[in-house]
């Protein structure tokens, strides 16, 4: 999958980008409101050889969300396949949180679905994690329920076509 946008593009993540990964997935902000903890270099070598693995058939993927003008990782969007729903998650380093490009990005992946594909959609974040329960909002998810998972209290949402055609009717305007 190859998305290009004005100055981001989603793409699948590569060797290169295992310094940007690290970047990233080792940083505690990022890890703050997840349920994992910041990567160590041995994580990072398990990751990449994971992700190397990679087809467009994986149950689970993470593509890359880089800049057009260097092509540097800034952010990754995960997607994984479970036996009903479609999970999305997305991470970003902090330098480039607050500046859109998560929203930016989650729309354009959002956008290469088809309706039928996009309800099968469910995103899944941390109650006081602010951000990202704004930006679910933002791309057309609602709220469905909080839950326990694995002991961690977790707010579910649901994709809803009816809320992302109109905020893309906005959009427009």
């Amino acid at each position: 999958m190859h998305i290009e946008h004005s100055d981001f593009c989603l793409r699948s993540i590569s060797r290169e980008d295992a310094d940007a990964y690290y970047e990233i997935y080792s940083h505690p902000e990022v890890a703050k409101y997840d349920d994992y903890k910041p990567i160590t270099r041995e994580d990072l070598v398990i990751d990449m050889a994971r992700i190397a693995l990679y087809t467009p058939a994986s149950v689970y993927r993470e593509l890359a969300v880089a800049t057009t003008m260097d092509n540097k990782m800034i952010g990754v969007l995960t997607l994984d396949k479970k036996r009903r729903y479609v999970y999305l998650g997305y991470h970003f380093h902090p330098a480039y949180q607050g500046k859109g490009y998560a929203v930016r990005s989650v729309r354009a992946l959002l956008e290469s679905f088809t309706p039928q594909d996009r309800q099968l959609l469910r995103l899944v974040s941390h109650p006081e994690n602010r951000a990202s329960l704004a930006l679910a909002q933002k791309v057309g998810f609602v709220f469905v329920a909080k839950r326990y998972l694995k002991g961690v209290m977790e707010a579910v949402y649901r994709f809803d076509e009816e809320q992302w055609t109109c905020q893309a009717v906005a959009r427009q305007f």
